[in-house]
């Protein structure tokens, strides 16, 4: 079987993520603490800040929220509207906490821009998570289910996310689907380490 530059580079980059991803443990042993706070922003949602324990000193934060009304009902999932650290690998166990958080409602990219990194995750997430389950969205007005309301979600980022892939849809896109994992293993090991805090 031949493999593409292209696909090789992808593979790469997958090898280089997981190699690299932040584990409960790791975190720990790092000496990382989450801090998980309810926010206003949108309808409401989540805050989550990690930071060194011994020195308070910020080094990666993501906020959900569930979407305004004007972006479709988006199956009812939680929006990452803001997802940044300063410490490679760590943008994994953030989006873990934050699926984990969002419960059967699910969790899904922002609607309307997508960093190459967050891409990267979510492309992860779609094609090698076993524990993690997607479910399409619709665009808005719906197009793949027209009498379907439910799933309807405007789909800004991957269209244009299909536009720099050639050969690819916005349908095929990772950032077109909303994810969820079963119960909460992250949060529940990060808890038992003493590393988060959920007011």
């Amino acid at each position: 079987m031949r493999i593409t530059e292209r696909r090789l580079r992808q593979l790469i980059r997958e090898t280089l993520l997981v190699e690299a991803a932040y584990t409960p443990d790791r975190a720990a042993e790092g000496g990382l603490h989450f801090e998980v706070e309810g926010t206003r922003f949108g309808r409401g949602g989540y805050r989550i800040i990690a930071s060194f324990k011994d020195t308070g000193m910020q080094v990666g934060n993501l906020s959900m929220s569930l979407p305004m009304p004007d972006y479709g009902n988006c199956l009812g999932a939680y929006e990452v509207s803001i997802s940044n650290t300063s410490i490679s690998g760590l943008g994994p166990l953030l989006y873990d906490i934050a699926m984990e958080l969002a419960g059967p409602a699910g969790l899904m990219s922002d609607r309307k821009i997508v960093s190459p990194d967050a891409k990267r995750v979510w492309q992860y997430y779609y094609d090698n998570r076993s524990d993690v389950h997607h479910q399409q969205l619709d665009s808005k007005p719906g197009t793949i289910t027209p009498d379907i309301e439910e799933d309807d979600c405007i789909q800004g980022s991957s269209i244009a996310n299909a536009k720099r892939q050639p050969g690819e849809t916005w349908q095929g896109s990772p950032l077109s689907k909303v994810y969820r994992k079963r119960g909460t293993p992250t949060i529940d090991r990060l808890r038992q380490l003493g590393c988060i805090e959920i007011k």
